[in-house]
């Protein structure tokens, strides 16, 4: 069954580039965050809403990891 539901997105910049990142939330602590460009999914992470990273699915490079973990703080107002 399809249904329809509303989904909260931001976009956020790393080493110069665009990503879309959409928020799931989850019925377990923190919720995970889908990054994505214009052309594939890209990674996933989960993030506590105290801010503890608790894990992610098809991380980036550990060059970008801290980086995104960052933006994605910032654009939803995680853990202030």
């Amino acid at each position: 069954m399809v249904k329809e539901i509303t989904v909260n997105q931001a976009e956020v910049t790393v080493d110069g580039k665009v990503y879309t990142v959409t928020h799931i939330p989850t019925a377990t602590s923190g919720c995970w965050y889908t990054v994505h460009d214009l052309f594939e999914l890209w990674a996933a992470v989960a993030i506590d809403l105290d801010g503890r990273v608790a894990g992610w699915r098809n991380p980036p490079s550990d060059r970008h990891r801290k980086e995104f973990e960052k933006a994605i703080k910032k654009a939803f107002g995680i853990g202030r």
